[in-house]
């Protein structure tokens, strides 16, 4: 039975998880420069140790709007897209959780009329389903925006 191990982190109310293969390190709020013309998810850039890197803010993305909200308590996650090093804004992270292949459960069919699925990969259930961790696909759901 595999195993994967992902890092847990907060939008809005909502838990998500990435694999850890995919996250370089986890970083408080550093200053961030505005693009101009860039489309309203992606916040800016950034210097990280002398590479400017992409910021997108998770929120935006996943469409959980609230314009005027304060970046400053919020978290870097510097993850890995398509051999890109991208930085994504979420509220928060958790932990670090190991889950085993029947932890994680495909996406139910009646979701993907109203949602966009293709980098959901999979619904996660902790503590007996207590706790549910949306699995993001961030090739997918990054990939066509870089």
């Amino acid at each position: 039975m595999g195993e994967i191990q992902v890092v847990a982190f907060r939008v809005g109310n909502e838990e998500f998880c990435l694999d850890i293969s995919k996250v370089r390190e986890i970083k408080e709020m550093m200053p961030i420069t505005r693009v101009p013309n860039a489309p309203d998810y992606i916040e800016g850039v950034i210097n990280l140790r002398g590479q400017i890197t992409t910021v997108v803010n998770m929120k935006k993305l996943l469409g959980y709007y609230n314009m005027d909200e304060d970046l400053n308590n919020k978290k870097i996650i510097i993850a890995e897209v398509k051999n890109e090093i991208v930085g994504i804004i979420v509220d928060s992270v958790s932990d670090v959780i190991t889950l085993t292949e029947d932890q994680i459960e495909q996406p139910p069919k009646t979701l993907s009329s109203k949602v966009d699925i293709r980098y959901i990969k999979g619904i996660a259930k902790i503590n007996n389903g207590e706790r549910l961790l949306i699995m993001v696909d961030i090739d997918k759901l990054l990939g066509e925006e870089f």
